[in-house]
């Protein structure tokens, strides 16, 4: 069997500083961001979250070739930054991106990248084939 991965698509809403996760019609809050969504974060953070759902294993694998690559797609950016986490296994997707939102927030190094100021941004998140979410968050800042 072939594995496919669930990528959540990541939309704002109308509340302030609200972000929502949508699978399929099931939504829920992930999490509070300045900035705008950007398209070239938005496929580096799908790859990483699927390579993690893929690989089963959570982390900023290959973090230093992404950002050499994000470099040269974004020149206008001087500052990059992510944040992994992943679920508890069997979680549905709402339970799931809450409870990683709340494991950001207990640390102050994550924090500060999802709740700080950036210019641009994107979530992503998938589910491995051990019942696990797998999400990445990629931030970016414009040259002062």
């Amino acid at each position: 069997m072939k594995f496919l991965p669930i990528v959540i698509a990541v939309f704002v809403l109308t509340l302030p500083n609200t972000i929502l996760i949508k699978e399929g019609q099931r939504l829920g809050v992930l999490s509070i961001k300045t900035g705008t969504q950007n398209q070239v974060l938005q496929e580096a953070a799908e790859e990483h979250a699927a390579y993690q759902a893929r690989v089963q294993v959570q982390g900023h694998q290959n973090w230093n070739q992404r950002v050499q690559l994000l470099r040269q797609k974004m020149p206008n950016c001087s500052e990059f930054s992510e944040c992994a986490a992943e679920s508890w296994p069997g979680q549905d997707v709402n339970a799931a991106a809450k409870e990683m939102f709340h494991s950001w927030r207990q640390s102050p190094g994550h924090w500060s990248c999802i709740n700080g100021r950036c210019n641009y941004w994107w979530y992503a998140m998938v589910r491995g084939r051990n019942g696990t979410y797998y999400a990445c968050a990629i931030f970016a800042k414009v040259r002062p």
